[in-house]
């Protein structure tokens, strides 16, 4: 029994993770109604940005987080201002098939460039904190995890609270349901689209930062986490912040206790029939609204 509840614990802590990765998707499609294909090479991207604060300024791998958040909001903002937006001011579509062809292309590019500038061996950081447990009973948890935990419920709490309770997150909430009408009341839905491109990628980088004590580096990792993001925000409802997190929670849980009970490679299999479950019987998502 300590064994199931093991994983289960094991499950709850690095689905909170997984939320967190897809968080930003989810909210760069419920404003902007597009689906970011690069998001894994971004999450890669911070986490190469971790690795080398960690390896050689010697900071402290949570210390590193806010530069990797930083480092991604400023990357986000700039691909959305001086990339996306010029396909948007080409194509009269609500949802421009353009942008989807482009995030594609951006995927494999950072992806093959970070593999020509940094080569493919894997890397992660020599940090005793990583290694570090702490035992409760029968049950061990390491730092890395409870730190993932912790952190990860804290920014979706905050996003939750910035998008419900100031005028940035309303605004962003009102040009996610119409972009037309929030036009007319004065809001920029270009510097909007900007603003939330940006803050999706910035917590992109916090979950980069608690990912890599946990998982190594290479050019390729980000394409995994950026398929379980995919299947992440159809779980837990297109645009839905919180559904994002409830959504990681259940992957995170179907993975680590599913692995327990058959082999690791079909127990992967578990999330994918979860996911076609929900999109054949619920497609707005187990906590998303039908739209009428």
């Amino acid at each position: 029994m300590s064994t199931y509840l093991q994983a289960l614990l094991g499950g709850i802590s690095t689905g909170a993770v997984y939320g967190l990765i897809a968080l930003g998707l989810s909210l760069q499609f419920g404003v902007m109604k597009i689906i970011n294909f690069a998001h894994g090479s971004f999450l890669m991207m911070a986490m190469y940005v971790t690795y080398y604060a960690c390896a050689r300024m010697g900071l402290h791998p949570l210390a590193a987080a806010p530069i990797a958040a930083l480092v991604l909001f400023l990357a986000g903002w700039a691909c959305q201002r001086f990339l996306i937006d010029g396909i948007y001011r080409k194509e009269s579509a609500r949802e421009p098939i353009g942008v989807l062809i482009f995030t594609t292309g951006l995927w494999i590019f950072l992806d093959y460039f970070a593999l020509a500038l940094l080569g493919p061996d894997s890397r992660t950081v020599d940090s005793p904190w990583a290694n570090d447990v702490v035992v409760m009973g029968d049950l061990i948890f390491t730092y890395p995890q409870i730190a993932g935990f912790v952190i990860a419920a804290l920014v979706t709490i905050g996003l939750v609270v910035f998008m419900r309770y100031t005028a940035a997150g309303r605004a962003i909430r009102a040009t996610g349901q119409d972009r037309e009408a929030a036009s007319v009341l004065g809001i920029d839905s270009k510097r909007i689209y900007q603003l939330s491109f940006a803050i999706g990628l910035g917590v992109l980088g916090i979950a980069g930062a608690l990912l890599l004590p946990m998982y190594p580096v290479n050019p390729f990792v980000g394409d995994i986490f950026g398929l379980r993001a995919f299947v992440i925000v159809v779980l837990g409802g297109i645009g839905s912040i919180a559904g994002a997190f409830w959504g990681g929670i259940i992957v995170g849980v179907l993975e680590s206790v599913g692995s327990q009970m058959i082999p690791v490679t079909y127990a992967e299999s578990l999330i994918f029939v979860l996911f076609l479950g929900v999109m054949y019987f619920k497609p707005s998502g187990l906590f998303g609204v039908e739209n009428e």
